[in-house]
């Protein structure tokens, strides 16, 4: 049984919730995606439909390198900087250096 919110309790057989004159196929779709440190077990596995599995795509756009992070930092406000630092610092456990 296809369980997503497009087709929600699509199961083999059934009409293309998209419409069209083809049926419902299942294929065999990652828990958690390879790229991302998924694996091949029956426990990261489970059957969905075609088109569900075609969009789950790793769409995730690439992480910024730090040379690109600090150019943003730089280019922030006054106001955002201080913002990131002190989330930095609360995530991080250090202190804010005063000046």
């Amino acid at each position: 049984m296809v369980n997503s919110k497009k087709h929600r309790n699509s199961t083999l057989g059934d009409p293309d919730p998209l419409g069209g004159p083809r049926t419902v196929r299942l294929t065999i779709g990652h828990i958690k995606d390879k790229s991302k440190g998924g694996d091949d077990s029956p426990q990261n596995l489970r059957a969905i439909c075609d088109p569900c599995n075609e969009g789950l795509q790793n769409t995730a756009p690439p992480r910024p390198d730090r040379i690109h992070l600090l150019s943003q930092v730089r280019r922030a406000t006054i106001d955002d900087q201080e913002a990131l630092l002190d989330w930095l610092s609360n995530k991080f456990g250090r202190e804010k250096n005063s000046n």
